[in-house]
């Protein structure tokens, strides 16, 4: 088993892209993955990632939901299911169908629930909202190696990642972040 775990490891980092940042190729390569072939449908979108501390040990949590592209837009529905992998090494450590455990029974999680993109993205070009998201995924990259080595965040870095990520999150999914991550919401986009 231990080395299955650590091939899909080896696998999420082996491409040679060093314009993308760790969190941004985790992104792109976690579908390679025998677990996500296993569980998570193709047509899933990777949502924003959740930073996690525990036991002295940093951790990524992915959400995936649901999302059907159409003219010009894309549907967009709840997650319907997370996967959390060590942030040292990218082996998971758990995968969780939120359908069989729902964390928040007053959320609706079928059916659609918005669209892509939001308002507050609707009016850039396609390579602005790349460049936003690289930056954006760069400082998630910052943040968990800065976790890992205990090293504070410095009040203007806060302020910085809190606006990247408020631009760029889809709102009609926050609730859900929120529900999966709801101290690093709370910190990041205080309500």
């Amino acid at each position: 088993m231990q080395t299955n775990t650590t091939s899909q490891s080896s696998t999420l980092m082996t491409e040679e892209q060093p314009q993308l940042g760790k969190t941004e190729l985790l992104l792109k390569n976690v579908r390679k993955m025998p677990l996500f072939r296993q569980l998570i449908p193709l047509e899933a979108a990777v949502g924003w990632p959740i930073p996690l501390r525990k036991d002295g040990k940093v951790y990524i949590t992915l959400p995936f939901y649901g999302c059907t592209p159409q003219k010009g837009q894309t549907l967009l529905f709840p997650p319907f299911a997370t996967l959390t992998l060590n942030w040292a090494n990218l082996i998971p450590v758990e995968y969780v169908n939120l359908r069989f455990r729902n964390p928040a029974p007053n959320l609706n999680w079928e059916g659609q629930i918005g669209t892509f993109p939001h308002p507050a993205i609707a009016q850039i070009t396609r390579g602005e909202y790349l460049d936003k998201r690289r930056e954006l995924l760069g400082m998630y990259d910052e943040m968990l190696d800065s976790l890992s080595q205990n090293n504070p965040f410095a009040p203007e870095w806060n302020q910085h990642f809190s606006q990247n990520l408020r631009l760029l999150i889809e709102p009609s999914l926050e609730p859900y972040y929120r529900v999966l991550g709801e101290k690093f919401f709370q910190r990041f986009l205080p309500q």
